[in-house]
């Protein structure tokens, strides 16, 4: 890939909009409890980078190897891995912590939060890396130790079908993932929400990159298992089926991503991932249905 603008380490210049990371920061809704740390043991100066993986062997080496100068401690969680992931952890991080595939990665990114001891925790997914304008931000961050900041948000590019997908909401997709130890944890009920933090948080520039769908298979295996998810956690609270949602849901789910949201702009991935997207809407409605007549 070339090291002009859809090189995915290259660096950027692009801005975390304040207002665009309030938002998320809401969406939170209610504070978590703080990550449970031991408070006689002062923590360590220093980054900690911390990572839940479930099966993906190849982007956790990568991964691992890119963090080469950066990391004073790795952290990986192992979900329940079937392949090579475990080995790799083991020879690349400093402790691996072993449990099973919970239907909430969050949950796991938690545990891996708890586990890390220095003072200053990056928050990863073998799929990301960092580019190098952000390394370097995150290295003076660690490096000041600026004690009126609990976390800091980050840009995120998604890399979708090969290419750095800037519409439908794709860029900048900040994420909050650098915090204090202490300082940050993940919602249990929901997925993709960001990280709560009990105190200010500050804005980096440089981009975090995300090497995620590759295949179109990626996306649908993804839609399917969030939508079935989703449906589960609606039965769950009571949210009743509604028949004419099989129809509207997924047809406001794709005007909004390919018309609103600028899918047409990114060509055929647009229609592509809008589609798939509505299929996902479509699969939800489905799943609780089935659900709902189960009487479960």
């Amino acid at each position: 890939m070339s090291a002009g603008t859809d090189s995915p380490l290259g660096a950027s210049g692009g801005v975390v909009p304040r207002m665009l990371a309030a938002r998320h920061l809401r969406r939170a809704r209610s504070a978590p409890p703080r990550v449970p740390v031991d408070p006689s043991a002062a923590a360590p100066p220093g980054l900690s980078v911390v990572m839940a993986a479930h099966n993906e062997q190849d982007l956790l080496r990568d991964c691992l190897a890119a963090l080469a100068g950066l990391a004073d401690e790795i952290v990986v969680v192992d979900a329940g891995s079937t392949d090579g992931t475990a080995a790799v952890a083991e020879a690349g991080a400093d402790r691996v912590i072993r449990t099973t595939n919970k239907p909430m990665l969050e949950i796991n990114k938690n545990i891996a939060l708890a586990a890390a001891s220095r003072r200053w925790i990056l928050v990863l997914d073998p799929d990301e890396r960092i580019s190098r304008r952000l390394r370097a931000q995150i290295r003076a961050v660690v490096e000041d130790d600026d004690e009126r900041y609990a976390g800091y948000w980050m840009p995120r590019r998604n890399y979708i079908l090969g290419r750095w997908m800037r519409m439908m909401g794709m860029y900048p997709g900040s994420q909050l993932r650098l915090v204090r130890r202490g300082e940050g944890r993940f919602s249990e009920q929901d997925h993709h929400l960001p990280m709560s933090v009990d105190g200010p948080s500050g804005y980096l520039t440089g981009d975090l990159v995300h090497l995620s769908d590759e295949r179109v298979r990626d996306i649908l295996d993804k839609r399917i298992r969030y939508a079935e998810f989703a449906a589960a956690q609606m039965h769950a609270r009571g949210v009743p089926f509604r028949a004419h949602l099989l129809i509207t849901d997924p047809a406001r789910t794709f005007l909004r991503m390919y018309v609103l949201l600028g899918g047409w702009l990114e060509g055929a991935r647009g229609l592509i991932y809008a589609g798939l997207s509505a299929y996902g809407a479509l699969v939800r409605h489905l799943e609780l249905r089935r659900l709902s007549r189960s009487g479960h």
